[in-house]
């Protein structure tokens, strides 16, 4: 079974085509990119995975389950993702992010696990516990991002452009942190 299948899916605002009878499958443990030029589609058709928009036409399917079935939404729920930005409060610290984000997806999590998922995603706790994520870089953001997403143990994670703002050193350690 795959994780994500598309069939047709066609995508029109007004006069504008945005995403054009697009077929595609990924399997568990596979790793997709979106290349393209802006207005290509690639966010449109995150978009419509994730529930954020509606196909014009076509359809698909998450973990065997068809877009147009209600058990649509239990398949929505093992699915992670960061649309477009990270949705972040800029006036708390990381981890009050994470125990907000914690709470919505009712996990319950200590300090050290908290802690300890900063430190996958390549942040150190300390040296920012006592800053506001508005004063983080985008990259700091983008990796805070993932951390908040990888709180739910998603089964299947959808990142639009999370190489965004990152240093060199940043892209390799986001790219490890995506395939591990």
């Amino acid at each position: 079974m795959y994780i994500l299948e598309t069939s047709g899916l066609t995508k029109v605002y007004n006069t504008n085509v945005a995403l054009n009878n697009v077929d595609m499958h990924i399997e568990k443990g596979d790793i997709y990119g979106f290349v393209g030029e802006n207005g290509a589609g690639k966010t449109t058709i995150i978009r419509i995975i994730s529930g954020l928009a509606k196909p014009t036409k076509g359809s698909y399917k998450l973990f065997g389950i068809e877009n147009n079935n209600k058990e649509i939404e239990t398949a929505k729920k093992k699915l992670g993702g960061i649309v477009e930005s990270v949705s972040l409060n800029p006036t708390i610290s990381a981890k009050k992010n994470l125990k907000i984000q914690s709470l919505v997806v009712g996990k319950k999590l200590t300090n050290e696990d908290f802690d300890d998922l900063l430190k996958r995603v390549g942040l150190n706790p300390l040296a920012i516990e006592n800053k506001n994520v508005g004063s983080f870089s985008l990259g700091m953001r983008q990796r805070l991002g993932i951390a908040m997403i990888l709180l739910s143990n998603p089964e299947f994670i959808i990142l639009d452009e999370p190489m965004n703002g990152l240093d060199p050193k940043g892209f390799i350690e986001v790219r490890d942190i995506i395939k591990n």
